[in-house]
Parts: structure tokens; C-alpha cells; sequence
């Protein structure tokens, strides 16, 4: 009779293992005979390959299971284009032509339909910034500087509705893990702690594991770490001629600006002379400027800092978007500056243009 039972429970427990649930991906791209496809995730925002199937006669078949569902790009050794998915533990069908394969239509997947239609809409708006951006290319040409300001204008128009379309279609599909997703890849970099905090609170509880979930909630600690009223975070990277610099070296009696800038960043660029020009006006006074480069190679930083008239104390690491001090204090985008009042305590970010001045007036006028 014992031997009975527990061959019953081994056969129980047997049979559980067969029903964990598994994904499983059956393609067909019509005119892609041969070759691989690859089944690709994002992982510290690079694609790193999860399987690799060989393709015949335009079939491939990936089998699977995922913790949670997640984002999922396919890619083909033919070609350059790939499909966007969200993977999840069911039975999805891809089908396509070669020639066509980023519309492929895919079924089977709730949450890829969702993420498809959302993607379909914020396409309007990408086709509203480029038509813009033409008009704003013959406008420049043309010299119509009224045309110029009108287009800007209408620009950040169109910015505010996609945004606007963006955080709506979080707050209706917050059950999902398209919320994370989507507040963490189109609206947290614009986002105040308070704001972000507010939206994250709102996140089904089901969705706690999800390491988009997890990522915000890091984020929001570490916005909360350099807000406003907070003691500033030190760090040492390396000076234009290589020897350690650190943001404690010139703390002690003077204002100062933390800049995050970068050669290659347009904004910031255009935002240099304004700070040109405080500097000079503010230097003698008590004010400090600290730029901290975004840049890849050393070539680039300091030729910008030539032609920019940067006179004021320069650091990176050169690792572009992996700065380290970029992310001590959570910048998401460029330019971004933090400022600091005598004893190192945050008295403002993002001051830019007028508001710059007009904050400094204040302070050592």
C-alpha cells in the first residue's frame, strides 16, 4: 500500500513539472527561406540573445518559459529588421513577408496586442514631428524666423498631447506590465520624484516582481536621495588632464552648479554660452561651475570645452550614458544640472536659460 502512495506522489510530482507554464513561438515569414531567427531581451539596454533557432522555409519555432512577461525582440540573420513582442507564457503566432517583417502580425498575446496599438498611435505623433521638422528646415532656409518660433511652438504642442497620451494609457492599463514598461522607457526621465512616486504607487500588486516594478522603485529611492533639500552625493572621476577630481574638492563656501552636459548633446550645447555668461558675471562673487561630461572619447570633450569657452572645472569617466556620477544622481537626460548652496545642501535643478540668472541674482546680487 506505501508503495502505492508514493508512486502516486512521484507521478503527481512529475506531472507538475510537465504543467509549469511555457511559452511557445511558431513563425513563418514568407521569402525568408533560410538562416537563424534570435530571440533577444533587454539587459542594461543592450539586446542579449536568449535562444537561436535555424529557419526552413520560412518557419522557425521558439519553446520557452518566463518568469515574467517581458519585452522580446526577434531578429534574423538576413535581415535588419526585427519584430518587438511581449513574452509571455502562451501559444503566439508570428506571420510576415520578408520585405514587410515590422508590421508582422503577431497573435496569441493580450499584452503584445496592447503594446501594438500603443505603438500604432505614438507612430501619429512620430509623423507630426517629422512633418515639423521639415517645415522647420525651410523655415530656417528661408529665413522666416516668425515661422521658426510658430513651428517650435507648435512642437512642444504636439509633445504635450503624446505625453498626455502616454500617461493615460498607463493609468488605464496599470494592471499590466506595460505600465512599468512604458512609464520607464517614455516618461520617467521627465518626471519628478513625486510624480513617478504617485504613478508606481498605482501598479497592480501582482506586478511587485516585475524587474521593470523594481526598477522604478530603485529609481524613486535614488531621486529622493538628490531632491531638493537633500546633502549632495560626492563623487571623484577624472579632470581634462587625467588626475582624480572629487565634487568635495571645491564644497566650503561658494554656490555651485553640477553641469551634465555632453559634446555630442545639441541642448547642451546651445545652453553654453548662458553659462559663459553667468560665470563670468558671478565667478568673483561666490559661484562654481562642476561640468560633468556624458562624452566617449577624450577628443571630443575637450575640443567642445575649447570651442564652448569652458573655463570653469571639468570631469568624466567617458562613459557616456553609464556615468557614474550620472547615475548618483539619477539623470535620465541632457543637459541636466543640480545646484548646490555653500554647506552642499540641493537648492534647485534644471535651472536653464533666464531662470539661471535670475537665481544667482538672488543669491549673490
Amino acid at each position: 500500500m506505501k508503495k502505492l502512495f508514493y508512486s502516486i506522489i512521484t507521478i503527481a510530482i512529475m506531472f507538475s513539472c510537465t504543467m509549469q507554464p511555457k511559452y511557445k513561438i511558431e513563425g513563418n515569414i514568407n521569402g525568408l527561406n533560410s538562416g537563424s531567427a534570435v530571440l533577444s531581451k533587454v539587459v542594461d539596454n543592450e539586446l542579449v540573445t536568449v535562444d537561436s533557432v535555424s529557419i526552413e522555409n520560412g518557419v522557425f519555432v521558439f519553446k520557452g518559459t518566463v518568469d515574467q512577461p517581458e519585452y522580446f525582440v526577434i531578429t534574423f540573420a538576413d535581415t535588419l529588421d526585427g519584430i518587438q513582442l511581449f513574452l509571455e507564457n502562451v501559444d503566439i503566432t508570428i506571420s510576415s513577408n520578408v520585405d514587410s517583417i515590422r508590421v508582422a502580425a503577431v497573435e496569441g498575446s493580450e499584452l503584445t496586442t496592447l503594446f501594438n496599438t500603443f505603438n500604432e498611435e505614438l507612430l501619429t505623433y512620430d509623423m507630426q514631428f517629422r512633418a515639423l521638422y521639415n517645415e522647420y528646415i525651410q523655415a530656417n532656409m528661408s529665413g522666416d524666423a516668425a515661422r521658426v518660433k510658430e513651428i517650435e511652438e507648435e512642437y512642444i504642442g504636439v509633445e504635450e498631447q503624446q505625453f498626455a497620451y502616454i500617461e493615460n494609457f498607463v493609468k488605464e492599463n496599470s494592471n499590466t506590465v506595460l505600465a512599468p514598461y512604458i512609464t520607464l522607457r517614455y516618461m520617467s526621465y521627465r518626471m519628478e520624484v513625486e510624480e513617478l512616486e504617485e504613478i508606481t504607487k498605482n501598479f497592480s500588486p501582482e506586478l511587485a516582481e516585475s524587474q521593470y516594478v523594481v526598477t522604478l522603485n530603485e529609481r524613486v529611492e535614488l531621486m529622493k536621495r538628490v531632491a531638493v533639500g537633500q546633502p549632495y552625493i560626492d563623487f571623484t572621476l577624472n579632470d581634462t588632464t587625467g588626475n582624480p577630481m572629487p565634487l568635495l574638492s571645491i564644497i566650503g563656501d561658494k554656490y555651485i552648479l553640477i553641469d551634465f552636459w555632453a559634446a555630442w548633446c545639441n541642448p547642451c550645447r546651445q545652453e553654453n554660452p548662458n553659462l559663459v555668461a553667468n560665470y563670468a558675471k558671478y565667478k568673483d562673487k561666490g559661484f562654481e561651475i562642476f561640468g560633468v561630461s556624458f562624452d566617449k572619447t577624450r577628443e571630443a570633450w575637450i575640443k567642445a570645452i575649447k570651442d564652448d569657452g569652458l573655463t570653469w572645472p571639468q570631469v568624466s569617466d567617458l562613459k557616456y550614458w553609464d556615468s557614474e556620477a550620472g547615475k548618483l544622481y539619477a539623470v535620465r537626460s541632457i543637459p541636466h544640472n543640480v545646484l548646490l548652496d555653500k554647506d552642499g545642501i540641493i537648492l534647485a535643478k534644471n535651472l536653464r536659460g533666464e531662470d539661471l540668472g535670475v537665481k544667482l541674482a538672488k543669491l549673490l546680487d
